[in-house]
């Protein structure tokens, strides 16, 4: 039978007389006696002689914790009434007594980090998911005119073609037709300097973060943006950039320190600005170059046929701020540090 009081459950004795093997009784002595009585006590039996040299009970089985144990017996009604500890005194003690275990203090509840919309602590990046681009690469065959065109592009377009659609829309398109796929790291610094949107997009997921800092109390954090914001680089805004991506995804992380001081919290955020897109071309966009017309389904066709392949683009533009609670982060800072 299984005790739940924790002075009984801690006894092999008293484990034992649960099971009447055998039961506790007049003439035993010992720390399961004593256990037993401190029970009786506890459940408002008085016990003036066995208590009487120290106050504490004496682990000795007399007349007197007989008579207890019998008088308890006939107050619960217990089937066996004869003054011995067994299976159904020690069920009933064990009823009684369990509830009324002392229980550890609680710990005190952590209050929540906090989170809002666009931050949380923690690492974890944003699913981007890309478009979904011109389809199979390779999914059709080779032509002999795609394969002249390609060529073209290559060879007389595209170094006569920064002046068109600019030096990274161009880079970009060498990457495109080298058909490799790999991922490219773009010259995302370049973009926030020269695409007002980008900036503002940049200065925003900034501020957005620093809200989010000066809610967290004193330590040190990791954060990360809870969502992939979406931007373009129109072509009004910037030529360049509006072939070399148009269409992206930014979001933020960073490392953070919180402390007081004496004219209040003082913050530090080393923070990184992450860029994603897929290179594809967006349907409608076009451009002419020395008489060549370059449309999204003329791009498209190399990429199916397996002769230029899409591929990811990424980008990370880093800083470091530092400000205190109440004050804008200093203008020079949402500079490049070479350039501040």
């Amino acid at each position: 039978m299984a005790l739940f009081y924790p002075a009984f459950a801690t006894s092999k004795r008293i484990q034992k007389a649960a099971m009447n093997a055998p039961p506790i009784r007049i003439g035993e002595r010992g720390p399961a006696v004593a256990i037993l009585q401190a029970a009786l006590v506890d459940l408002g039996y008085k016990m003036p002689r066995s208590t009487r040299k120290t106050g504490m009970t004496d682990g000795v089985f007399g007349e007197e914790t007989k008579n207890t144990v019998y008088r308890f017996q006939v107050d619960k009604h217990l089937k066996d009434k004869d003054g011995a500890a067994g299976k159904d005194t020690l069920a009933k003690l064990d009823e009684l007594l369990k509830g009324t275990a002392m229980l550890p203090p609680a710990t005190p509840p952590v209050p929540p980090l906090p989170s809002t919309r666009d931050y949380a602590i923690g690492k974890v990046e944003p699913v981007v998911k890309p478009d979904s681009g011109a389809g199979v690469w390779n999914s059709r065959p080779k032509t002999a005119a795609a394969m002249v065109q390609k060529h073209i592009l290559q060879t007389e377009v595209l170094p006569k073609a920064v002046l068109v659609i600019g030096d990274d829309a161009v880079k970009h398109m060498y990457h495109y037709l080298g058909n490799t796929g790999k991922t490219l790291e773009i010259d995302l610094e370049g973009m926030i300097q020269e695409v007002p949107s980008a900036k503002k997009r940049f200065e925003n997921e900034v501020n957005q973060a620093k809200r989010f800092v000066e809610m967290l109390p004193e330590g040190t954090y990791d954060i990360a943006s809870k969502n992939a914001e979406s931007a373009y680089n129109f072509k009004r805004e910037n030529r360049n950039w509006f072939y070399a991506v148009g269409g992206y995804s930014t979001w933020g992380q960073g490392k953070v320190s919180v402390k007081k001081a004496p004219s209040g919290m003082e913050y530090k955020l080393e923070f990184e600005y992450r860029f994603y897109d897929r290179y594809n071309w967006d349907i409608g966009k076009k451009v002419e170059i020395i008489g060549i017309t370059i449309t999204d389904y003329f791009m498209g066709e190399f990429h199916r046929q397996g002769l230029a392949q899409e591929f990811n683009m990424t980008g990370l533009a880093r800083r470091t701020f530092r400000w205190r609670h109440g004050q804008a982060i200093p203008p020079n800072q949402y500079l490049p540090e070479g350039s501040r």
